[in-house]
C-alpha cells in the first residue's frame, strides 16, 4: 500500500508552500513550486514531490507524468476538499488574495451566527487563543516561526507508514490556526490543517476504491473524466458508538472510587481509539481518515469497497465478542455506514439534503442495531459466563469471574488492572503502549481487528524507548497524552482532559481529601455538563436559514470535521489549563482547582472535587466556552453536593438528572443554556428541580446580587450573624408557596438589627440587607433565587462538622 502512504503524505504537505509564501523573505514563488523545493530537504521521493508540485489544474494539465501518478489523486482530492471547505462570502464580491488574512472562527457561521472573529497565526498551545474581531499585527514573522518549527519537527520523522500519524500530529500542531485560503471572496474558516487532512482522507479512499476495480489510469479517471467520478459512490461514512458507558464507569463500590472512575473512563477512551486504529490499519488507512472521536462515538471515512466495509464490521463484531468475554453485557459497540459520492460530501448535488442524509442514515442504522444487540448464540454465550465456584463477587464491580485475592479483598483481574494504572495516569510522562504479548502480570485488555488479544500498559517514555529498541515486534502502537512524540514510530497523540489534583505524596486526592479542601462544609461537588443540541449542530448547524439563494452553501464535511476537532480540543485539552488557572470569583480564589476530571469527551465532561471550587469551575468553563464559540453553542450542567461516602452510582445518576433538568429548562432568553443545582425537591406534590437557572441569571442574580449581599453583611459584621439567622430566613422562604408570613419575616429581621454601638457601616449594610430580603421575599423568582443563594452561602460558612441543611 505504498501508494496510499504516498498520497497521504503528499496531501498533508501539498500546501506547505503557502506558509513559505506568507512569511517574511522565505519564498515568494508559487506555493506549489516553493513547497516542492522546500520538501526536497526531507525526501527525494519523486512521487511525493510531484504531489506537491502538480496539485493545481494549470500545472498538471501539461505535466509529463505517468498515467498512474499519485499527483492526479492529490490533485482531485484537493479539488474535492476545496469544494468541500471553501464557499464564497454571502453578500460580498471581493476578489484577490491577501496573505495577511487571518483564519476565521468555524463558529462564525454556526447556528445562523454572523460573527467575523479571527485567530492570530500561532501553534496550538496549552492556553486558549480566543478568536476576536480583529488582531492588528504583522503576520509574516509568525509564519516564519511556524515554518521553522515544522522544519525541526520533520527532522525527527521519516515519510514511512509507521510515522504517518506523527506527520499528521505535527501538521495539526502548527497549521491549525492558519487559513487554508486567503482569497478575499471566500470564507476563511477552514484551517490549512483541516483542509490538508480532509484532502489526505479523500485521496487515500480514492486510491483504494479505484484499485479495487483495477482502474489504475488515474489521469483518465481523475483528470479527464473527473466530472463522472464526482457522481460515483466511491466513499463510505462509517460510525461506531459505545453503549453501556454510564453503567461501566459508575457502577462500582465507593472504596477507591475516584481512581476507579478515572481509570475506567480512560480505558473506554483508549478502547475506542484502538478500535479505530485497528479498523484503519486493516484497510491500510491512517488517522487522517478519522473524522471524529469522542464521547464514545467515532466517524471514519472509508473507501466504498467490499474489503474495507467487511474489515470495519468484522473489527466491531470481534471486539464485541471479546467485550462479552471480559465484561459480560456491560459494554456493546454499535455501528452504521452509508455509501456516498464526492458530490454529496461537497453538498453539490441536486438533492439539497444529500449531505445531511448521510449522517442521518448512519445514525438510524446505529439505533436499529442497538435495539437488537445480540443473536441467540451470543445470548447463550452471555448465559454461560464463568461464575466463581464459591459464589464470590468482585468487591468493586460485582463481576463473579476471574477473581483474585488482594489487600482490598476479592476483586476481578480487570479491576486490579484499573487500580494499578490509576496513579500512573496523572503522571505527565505517561505513555500508553499496546502490545501483542504480556510484559507484566496485569494489563488492560484490548483487541485486534481479528479478535486477538492485545495488552494495554501505562509506561514511562524511557521504558517505551527501550521496548522499541529491544522488542519492537511486540509493539502494536503507542499513545501519548497531549504531547507530540514525533520521535516515536507507531505513536499517536491523544487529547486528554487529565487534570487531577494530587496530595503531598503525589497520589490522586481521595474523595475525603477533596471534601476536606472545600470551603466551609466538608463535601464534594459533582459537575456534569454537555453541549446543547450537539447532534443537530453537526447535521444542520451550518444551514443558513436566512439565505434565500443557497442555504446549504456552508454545510460541508470540512466544517463538520473542523467543528468536532475544535470541540474535542476544548474539552480534552484546553480544559486542563482552565482548571489549573481558575479565575478569582465569589466562590473561590484565583488558583488551581482542587478537582479531578473523571471524564472529558468531545462535547461533555464529568468533574468532581471540593464543592465550592467545582461550582466555580463550572462558571469558568461556561464563560470560556461562550467566548471560544462566540456564543454559537451553549452548555447545560448539573451540579450537586454530596458526602464523600455517598454511593458513586447515585452521585452520577442524580447529577445526570439535574443535567437533564437544565436541558429541559425554558427561560426568558430561550431554553437550555442552564445549570441545575443540588437535587430535586418535593414541591406542590411533585419532585422538581427548584434550583435551575439560565447561566446569566445564576451569575448575575443568584451570585452577583443575592449571594453578594449576604457576603457583604457577614463580612462587615465580622461573622456576628451566625448561620442560624440565615436558617430561620430560609425556613420562612421555603414555607411560602403562594404567600409568605410577612409578620414573621419582619420580626426575624427586626430582632437582629445592629445594636446602637455597631458601626454606621454595619447599620447601613444591614438596612440594605433587610429591605432587599423583604422585597425579594414578595416575588416568586427573587425568592427562589434567594433560597439558592442562602444554601450556597451557608455551605460556604458552615463548619465541616455541621450536618447538611434539611431538604
Amino acid at each position: 500500500m505504498d501508494l496510499v502512504n504516498t498520497v497521504t503524505v503528499g496531501s498533508l504537505l501539498h500546501d506547505i508552500g503557502k506558509v513559505l509564501h506568507r512569511g517574511s523573505n522565505l519564498d515568494s514563488r508559487a506555493h506549489s513550486i516553493s513547497g516542492m523545493d522546500w520538501l526536497k530537504k526531507f525526501t527525494d521521493d519523486q512521487d511525493i514531490l510531484d504531489c506537491i508540485r502538480f496539485h493545481h489544474h494549470q500545472d498538471i494539465k501539461d505535466a509529463n507524468l505517468r498515467k498512474d501518478s499519485a499527483a492526479y489523486v492529490v490533485y482531485l482530492a484537493d479539488n474535492i476538499s476545496s469544494g468541500i471547505d471553501r464557499r464564497e462570502i454571502e453578500g460580498q464580491t471581493l476578489t484577490g488574495f491577501d496573505k495577511k488574512r487571518l483564519q476565521e472562527s468555524v463558529y462564525n457561521l454556526l447556528n445562523n451566527s454572523n460573527r467575523q472573529d479571527v485567530y492570530p497565526v500561532a501553534a496550538i498551545k496549552e492556553t486558549i487563543d480566543y478568536p476576536a474581531e480583529k488582531y492588528n499585527y504583522e503576520t509574516a514573522n509568525s509564519y516564519n516561526k511556524i515554518i521553522f518549527a515544522i522544519t525541526e519537527g520533520l527532522r525527527g520523522i521519516t515519510f514511512e507508514p509507521e510515522y504517518i500519524n506523527s506527520l499528521l500530529e505535527l501538521t495539526e500542531a502548527y497549521l491549525s490556526y492558519i487559513p487554508s485560503s486567503t482569497y478575499q471572496g471566500e470564507v476563511s474558516d477552514i484551517s490549512l490543517f483541516d483542509h490538508s487532512k480532509v484532502t489526505a482522507a479523500v485521496a487515500a479512499c480514492m486510491v483504494l476504491y479505484l484499485q479495487s476495480h483495477d482502474r489504475n489510469d488515474f489521469k483518465a479517471e481523475l483528470f479527464t473524466h473527473r466530472q463522472k467520478f464526482y457522481k460515483e459512490n466511491a466513499f463510505c461514512l462509517f460510525a461506531c458508538d459505545i453503549s453501556g458507558i454510564q453503567q461501566f464507569i459508575y457502577t462500582i463500590s465507593s472504596k477507591g472510587a475516584l481512581k476507579g472512575l478515572r481509570s475506567r473512563s480512560f480505558y473506554l477512551e483508549v478502547l475506542l481509539e484502538n478500535l479505530v486504529d485497528e479498523i484503519l490499519g486493516a484497510v491500510f488507512l491512517s488517522r487522517a481518515n478519522l473524522l471524529y472521536t469522542g464521547g464514545g462515538h467515532a466517524y471514519i471515512l472509508l473507501p466504498n469497497t467490499v474489503e474495507a466495509k467487511e474489515q470495519a464490521v468484522g473489527a466491531v463484531v470481534n471486539t464485541n465478542r471479546k467485550l462479552r468475554e471480559h465484561f459480560e453485557a456491560r459494554l456493546y459497540i454499535a455501528y452504521g455506514m452509508q455509501d456516498c459520492s464526492a458530490g454529496e460530501l461537497m453538498a453539490k448535488t441536486d438533492d439539497s439534503e444529500a449531505y445531511a442524509n448521510i449522517f442521518r442514515s448512519v445514525a438510524t442504522r446505529i439505533s436499529e442495531l442497538k435495539l437488537r444487540r445480540y443473536s441467540a448464540d451470543e445470548l447463550r454465550q452471555l448465559n454461560d459466563s464463568a461464575v466463581d465456584d464459591l459464589g464470590r463477587e468482585c468487591g468493586i464491580c460485582g463481576q463473579s469471574g476471574k477473581l483474585e485475592e488482594c489487600a482490598d479483598g476479592m476483586i476481578c483481574q480487570n479491576c486490579a488492572a484499573f487500580a494499578d494504572i490509576a496513579n500512573l495516569l496523572i503522571k505527565q510522562d505517561a505513555v500508553f503502549a499496546v502490545l501483542k504479548e504480556e510484559i507484566a502480570s496485569r494489563a488492560l485488555p484490548l483487541f485486534s481487528a481479528q479478535g486477538d488479544h492485545l495488552y494495554l500498559y501505562t509506561l514511562t517514555a524511557d521504558r517505551v524507548r527501550d521496548l522499541l529498541k529491544t522488542s519492537g515486534d511486540k509493539v502494536v502502537r503507542i499513545y501519548s497524552k497531549n504531547t507530540y512524540r514525533t520521535g516515536f514510530s507507531l505513536a499517536t497523540k491523544l487529547w486528554m482532559g487529565d487534570y487531577a489534583v494530587r496530595n503531598q505524596a503525589g497520589d490522586l486526592k481521595t474523595f475525603f481529601e477533596l471534601a476536606v479542601s472545600s470551603q466551609g462544609i466538608g463535601r464534594i461537588g459533582v459537575l456534569r455538563a454537555d453541549v446543547d443540541n450537539m447532534g443537530a449542530a453537526f447535521v444542520n448547524g451550518f444551514i443558513r436559514e436566512q439565505d434565500k439563494d443557497n442555504k446549504y452553501r456552508y454545510l460541508t464535511l470540512s466544517r463538520t470535521a473542523a467543528l468536532s476537532r475544535s470541540l474535542s480540543i476544548f474539552f480534552k485539552y484546553y480544559l486542563n489549563d482552565l482548571l489549573l488557572h481558575g479565575e478569582k470569583s465569589i466562590l473561590a480564589a484565583a488558583d488551581y482547582r482542587n478537582l479531578v476530571v473523571v471524564y472529558a469527551g468531545g462535547d461533555d465532561l464529568f468533574i468532581v472535587g471540593a464543592w465550592n471550587e467545582c461550582l466555580a469551575a463550572a462558571l469558568d468553563i461556561r464563560r470560556a466556552f461562550a467566548r471560544y464559540t462566540g456564543n454559537a453553542l451553549t452548555i447545560s450542567a448539573g451540579f450537586a453536593v454530596f458526602d464523600q461516602a455517598y454511593p458513586i452510582a447515585r452521585m452520577a445518576a442524580e447529577t445526570a438528572e439535574l443535567e437533564d433538568d437544565a436541558k429541559q429548562y425554558v427561560h426568558s432568553s430561550g431554553s437550555k443554556n442552564a445549570i441545575s443545582l443540588f437535587g430535586r425537591e418535593l414541591h406542590n406534590g411533585k419532585l422538581t428541580s427548584q434550583h435551575t437557572y439560565d447561566w446569566a441569571a445564576f451569575e448575575s442574580k443568584v451570585l452577583g446580587e443575592k449571594y453578594a449581599l449576604l457576603a457583604k453583611l457577614f463580612e462587615a459584621a465580622q461573622d456576628d450573624y451566625g448561620n442560624s439567622f440565615l436558617y430561620n430566613i430560609l425556613a420562612l422562604l421555603r414555607e411560602a408557596e403562594n404567600t409568605i408570613n410577612l409578620a414573621r419575616l419582619a420580626y426575624t429581621l427586626a430582632r437582629r438589627e445592629p445594636s446602637k454601638s455597631a458601626s454606621e457601616e454595619v447599620k447601613k449594610i444591614y438596612g440594605e440587607f433587610a429591605r432587599s430580603i423583604y422585597s425579594w421575599a414578595l416575588e416568586d423568582e427573587d425568592r427562589r433565587q434567594l433560597i439558592t443563594a442562602i444554601i450556597i452561602y451557608t455551605y460556604a460558612k458552615r463548619e465541616k462538622k455541621e450536618a447538611e441543611i434539611s431538604g
